[in-house]
């Protein structure tokens, strides 16, 4: 986001789905310029979100125009479903069960 730190703050404060987050969310206008997200001539960036794992690799990136607002609910669905080490189907919410291998 093109957005600085003091508005990142406030958003959390302001979603209960966002309160706890143990991860930051990080304010870049140049950073969005190298991921591809950010509209040059309007200076904003597409929203996007990005979940990048301890090792720096990026594990799940959902982008939308600029009309379309993220999905919170799914964001942390996706997050249950990459911390969970396991193979989760479509649809996977925390407590449903786990693909079965073999």
């Amino acid at each position: 986001s093109t957005d600085n730190e003091w508005s990142h703050m406030m958003w959390r404060r302001s979603h209960a789905d966002l309160k706890d987050l143990g991860y930051p969310l990080i304010a870049a206008q140049k950073l969005g310029a190298e991921l591809g997200i950010l509209e040059k001539t309007e200076g904003y960036c597409q929203r996007a979100t990005f979940i990048v794992d301890p090792h720096g690799v990026i594990q799940w990136v959902d982008v939308n125009m600029g009309r379309v607002g993220r999905n919170v609910a799914e964001v942390i669905r996706v997050l249950d479903a990459l911390q969970s080490d396991e193979l989760c189907p479509c649809n996977w919410k925390k407590g449903d069960p786990y693909v079965k291998v073999g």
